[in-house]
């Protein structure tokens, strides 16, 4: 093989696992803000996404945990979010759109503590979120649009 094919190879293989590492916000239900209060035992600033557990009071005294998903590191930093927002044992209430599937997970929004709220997404601005979904969300999806 020449240089070339060789460097050519090389830039392909990054971009596609480029394009892998990245996914769709169609998982989760960006038609349906929720809101949550409870407890971070979590807060995790590592790519591809920070992270947040919240334990969350559920019906009949029980406890939920929330795994939150929030922007990328660079995305936070660039917006000027610091990284002292919330702290683990912090009492929050977080904002944001939850999974489809049924689980505790959740795309972070807002985060509301003692000292202050910021959001970090308005809203998703994803085109291809509905059109993604499986069938069974489309039509959930068209019937809710009648």
């Amino acid at each position: 093989m020449t240089r070339l094919n060789i460097l050519l190879s090389c830039l392909l293989m990054l971009w596609i696992n480029q394009a892998q590492a990245h996914h769709s916000f169609s998982i989760y239900d960006i038609d349906n803000k929720i809101a949550l209060t409870g407890m971070i035992t979590a807060f995790t600033f590592t790519n591809p996404h920070i992270k947040l557990t919240v334990e969350v009071a559920g019906e009949k005294g029980s406890k939920e945990i929330w795994h939150i998903e929030s922007l990328n590191v660079g995305r936070w930093e660039r917006a000027g979010h610091p990284r002292d927002i919330a702290s683990v044992g912090e009492n929050v209430t977080v904002l944001g759109w939850p999974a489809r599937n049924g689980t505790d997970e959740m795309l972070l929004s807002t985060i509301i503590t003692d000292r202050s709220k910021t959001v970090l997404i308005d809203k998703v601005r994803q085109r291809k979120a509905r059109e993604n979904l499986p069938l069974q969300g489309r039509l959930q999806l068209s019937n809710l649009k009648k």
